[in-house]
């Protein structure tokens, strides 16, 4: 694994240059926000899909795999939120964190007992992002 370079940063923050003392924009705007909320879901679930590969107790092959796919799906997201208006890319997040909760089972004490992978985009309610 390695550190994102500056242009990398910029990419998944939606036009925002990254800095150790925080976030500079790029230009006027931090770019588009459909952008950025799309890519946080893509994010979102693709950091529950590396804690449900942990919690399950997959290889370190799988975990790593689980890595590169939430760039990925942080990339995915990112693209999706450019043809999409802010009420969409909020569905879409709200759609990843319904998928996360019906994806995590607990017990009568609430301990989690099992943490099932999630797709990204949610396949659940296709077309409903409106």
């Amino acid at each position: 694994m390695r550190e994102l370079t500056t242009v990398e940063m910029t990419e998944v923050a939606g036009g925002c240059c990254y800095n150790p003392c925080g976030y500079r924009p790029v230009a006027p705007a931090c770019g588009p926000s459909a952008s950025v909320i799309a890519a946080y879901a893509g994010y979102l679930a693709g950091q529950y899909n590396i804690y449900a590969d942990i919690f399950n107790g997959a290889s370190c092959s799988t975990i790593q795999s689980a890595v590169c796919n939430m760039y990925k799906d942080v990339q995915v997201g990112y693209t999706m939120g450019q043809s999409m208006t802010v009420k969409q890319a909020t569905t879409l997040l709200s759609n990843v964190e319904s998928s996360i909760r019906g994806a995590v089972t607990t017990n009568c004490w609430g301990c989690v007992t099992s943490m099932n992978l999630i797709d990204f985009p949610p396949s659940a309610n296709p077309g409903g992002l409106g």
